[in-house]
């Protein structure tokens, strides 16, 4: 609510304020919780519901991460869904109206008591990182500078993971162009 995805109404009851949810945005707020437990970034999460190019991306990083895969330290997967929620989410209909089924038995966020998304899960069962692994893990969680390290070090053939790197490469570029051009006008 706090990024604008969500729109909601404050209400006036006896001398407290609520805040209610309407009904045309239950979708999204759906969407939006269930992208969060895979995303703990809410700009990223935004970011799926506004810019094609992106969640084309997270689609395919998603895909590549839950496919075949039954469970994500002791959470449950549900196969069936994961399909339905991997195709609703490359499908070209907007999240605000389309709902995205839930590929979990139960949240990460409940199972895990607390804001910890698929991508730290994931780097919880695997104690020893690649330098793929590492770089995502960074990347999702928002910190593009320490992305940017790991990239640099991936030598691979996997066309996926370098598709992913040229992408940190090119937000770590547009960040660092926009820092740069706010020191100058300092």
């Amino acid at each position: 609510m706090r990024n604008g995805l969500v729109i909601y109404n404050d209400q006036l009851n006896v001398q407290r304020k609520s805040r209610g949810v309407p009904r045309d945005q239950l979708t999204t707020l759906h969407n939006a919780v269930i992208l969060q437990s895979l995303l703990s970034d809410p700009k990223k999460v935004k970011q799926v519901f506004e810019d094609k190019f992106f969640r084309h991306d997270m689609s395919e990083l998603f895909s590549a991460l839950l496919l075949e895969r039954c469970s994500i330290v002791g959470l449950s997967l549900l196969n069936k869904e994961v399909t339905s929620f991997l195709a609703a989410l490359s499908g070209s209909k907007s999240l605000r109206e389309v709902m995205l089924a839930n590929p979990f038995e139960t949240l990460p966020q409940v199972v895990l008591d607390g804001p910890m998304d698929l991508m730290q899960t994931i780097l919880a069962q695997n104690s020893s990182l690649s330098n793929g692994d590492a770089m995502m893990a960074h990347y999702l969680e928002g910190n593009i500078e320490a992305a940017w390290r790991h990239a640099q070090t991936i030598c691979t053939d996997d066309s996926r993971l370098l598709q992913y790197r040229d992408l940190i490469e090119r937000e770590y570029t547009n960040a660092k162009e926009f820092d740069d051009l706010l020191d100058f006008l300092q």
